[in-house]
């Protein structure tokens, strides 16, 4: 009698534990790269509850199922959310973005009894085996279905095209061939010469100075006057002079070319002169000469790169620095910290060529003329401004002339050191950018590689400009006499 009351007792219940259904069905094609479109129908479900959906024994996503409205939730649109889900309560024939809480949590929203239907894109499935997909349906208290299935993602992914690199082949190829004719044309003139050997050696480093020189500048000078950007390469149109209207007028422009003249002025004044005075004292008789010549050398011996994150590692707010002082400073927080370290860094990294640059024309000098000078009973300072100084001009202006443009395009210190940081308003330069790191960004990160090209070409212009100014001026092609 006992077991009789439990087996009617089953009986009633099983309708109430079993009333709710799942359908599951997979489309592996529908959805996209390594993503699978699952759609489940639920049959009789009242209340609230939840639809979970678990990958080889892994929780993937779930969605809130509520019986009522939806109040203000939001409805993403496909491709803004990692999963895409839709629901229907008509079996599928009209399907809606599903709702998301400012967590974005999917939640699918029916208001009686009845079918409802939830599709979800699920991401992350793979491609070279089969995954085993379980669907779990809860309400308030417990699983009430679950449904397992083998799921596998079918669809390739789709890349982009590769961009048409034929005029670039075609043009490098003219280029070549032409140099080449030409070449043989002029090795052919002077047949007869017993020089007609040395074109054949001269070729192939002019060969590789203009396709690997020259021709990468005319091909940015082009690209400035195009709207090329890297999503559409191959693509560009010609837009006249819009990408240097962009350069002159953009936000921070002069900000950062100031910065880049207070940045190059700086670092090659104390490279010079801090540079000049330590070769001027390893020219006296000093005890130890070499060693201190070599341990001076030592920050440009070692790559650049290493000795800027060592930098880097000492001035962050746990390095040795803040341990030796006992403090807890961020030396790149504010601007004005910021770019005082990457110019002093930039000065410790640039002193010892200028060093060893200026000892050698040093050592050029003749004893004679001093020996003579003191026997004459010229002073140390007379002797530095009348003999030392004018001898070195030939060496130093030159040296100084090239300071100015390695410290101009100098990209790793700052890009290492903070990344152009710190950031002030949005779109614009950071706080320590100079003008090739600003390019950098905008190439590479904005991806606007005919406004890059523009701004390399102002840069160039600058360069030519003040080299041609510097050099008539200091009249540095003038031996001394």
């Amino acid at each position: 009698m006992k077991y009789f009351f439990w087996i009617i007792l089953a009986v009633f219940l099983l309708p109430v534990v079993s009333a709710q259904s799942l359908d599951v069905q997979s489309d592996s094609s529908a959805a996209g790269f390594k993503r699978v479109r699952v759609s489940v129908e639920i049959e009789s479900f009242s209340g609230n509850g939840s639809l979970e959906f678990h990958v080889s024994e892994t929780f993937h996503s779930a969605v809130v199922i509520i019986q009522g409205q939806a109040g203000e939730m939001t409805q993403p649109q496909v491709g803004e959310w990692y999963d895409d889900c839709w629901t229907s309560n008509n079996s599928g024939l009209n399907w809606t973005e599903i709702h998301r809480d400012e967590n974005g949590q999917a939640h699918a929203f029916y208001s009686s009894p009845q079918i409802l239907s939830i599709r979800c894109d699920l991401t992350g499935i793979s491609q070279s085996k089969e995954d085993n997909l379980s669907v779990r349906l809860f309400d308030e208290n417990q699983e009430l279905d679950r449904i397992d299935t083998a799921i596998i993602a079918l669809t390739a992914d789709v890349l982009p095209p590769p961009p048409d690199s034929s005029p670039v082949l075609f043009a490098i190829g003219s280029i070549a061939l032409t140099i080449i004719a030409l070449f043989g044309y002029l090795r052919w003139k002077d047949r007869k010469s017993m020089n007609r050997h040395g074109l054949a050696f001269v070729l192939p480093a002019f060969l590789a100075l203009v396709l690997l020189s020259f021709y990468p500048v005319a091909y940015g000078m082009v690209l400035s006057f195009t709207d090329a950007h890297e999503e559409s390469i191959g693509d560009e149109e010609y837009n006249g002079l819009e990408n240097y209207l962009d350069v002159f007028t953009s936000g921070g422009f002069l900000r950062v070319l100031f910065f880049t003249l207070v940045w190059t002025f700086t670092n090659v004044i104390f490279h010079v002169g801090i540079g000049g005075a330590l070769a001027m004292l390893l020219q006296q008789k000093v005890r130890g000469k070499l060693a201190y010549r070599t341990l001076l050398l030592l920050p440009w011996a070692i790559p650049s790169y290493i000795s800027v994150l060592v930098w880097k590692g000492m001035f962050h707010p746990e390095g040795l620095v803040n341990v030796l002082l006992g403090t807890e400073t961020d030396f790149f927080s504010g601007v004005t910290e910021a770019q005082t370290m990457v110019i002093l860094v930039n000065i410790w990294l640039g002193v010892p060529f200028m060093m060893m640059s200026i000892s050698g024309a040093l050592q050029s000098i003749p004893e004679d003329l001093h020996e003579a000078a003191k026997v004459e009973g010229v002073s140390d300072w007379a002797r530095l401004r009348h003999i030392t100084i004018p001898l070195l001009k030939p060496t130093v202006v030159p040296l100084a002339l090239m300071g100015f443009i390695w410290t101009f395009n100098m990209f790793n210190v700052i890009f290492l050191l903070t990344n152009g940081g710190p950031q002030l308003w949005f779109g614009e330069p950071g706080g320590t950018d100079i003008l090739i790191t600003y390019v950098y960004d905008v190439a590479f990160v904005k991806g606007e590689l005919g406004l890059a090209a523009a701004w390399s070409v102002v840069i160039f212009i600058m360069l030519m400009a003040f080299s041609w100014a510097y050099t008539k001026g200091s009249k540095a092609t003038e031996a001394a006499v």
